[in-house]
């Protein structure tokens, strides 16, 4: 058989058609609300860092450190806009299948989990809120679900 008698009509009429997958409205729902989560609280960060003389008071008040030096509240802003960045984008590329998405927001979220614990006041909602999109989005990736 030759190559121009292979790509005949007839032979392409007898192929099943392709199909194609399709990412399942949950695993959507997961990811938007985990990045608009951590898309809010980086863009929270970023305006504290370029407001900080107005926005240290919310801050200081949500977190709870007692009285925060300029220095620690710069460089905390400063790595909470990093690592809330890097968790969003981890997040986009898990969005656009990407594996590597989900270990960097594992990595980030893992990070500002251990900041968390070692620099800030004990908060159940905010570690419960963590974890549980580490969880999620862990079980998303590891059953290859959101992948198809």
């Amino acid at each position: 058989m030759t190559i121009i008698e292979m790509s005949s009509p007839d032979l392409q009429e007898k192929l099943p058609p392709a199909r194609i997958k399709k990412r399942s409205f949950l695993c959507r729902i997961i990811l938007s609300m985990a990045l608009t989560y951590f898309l809010i609280l980086a863009l929270i960060f970023l305006a504290g860092l370029m407001f900080s003389r107005n926005i240290n008071q919310a801050i200081s008040s949500y977190y709870g450190p007692e009285d925060p030096s300029p220095y620690f509240f710069r460089w905390f802003v400063i790595a909470g806009a990093a690592l809330y960045t890097a968790a969003t984008a981890g997040i986009i590329l898990f969005l656009l299948k990407r594996k590597v998405g989900f270990y960097l927001f594992f990595v980030a979220a893992l990070i500002i989990f251990s900041l968390d614990l070692a620099f800030l006041n004990f908060d159940w909602l905010r570690y419960l809120i963590h974890t549980g999109f580490i969880f999620i989005l862990g079980i998303a990736h590891f059953s290859r679900r959101c992948y198809n």
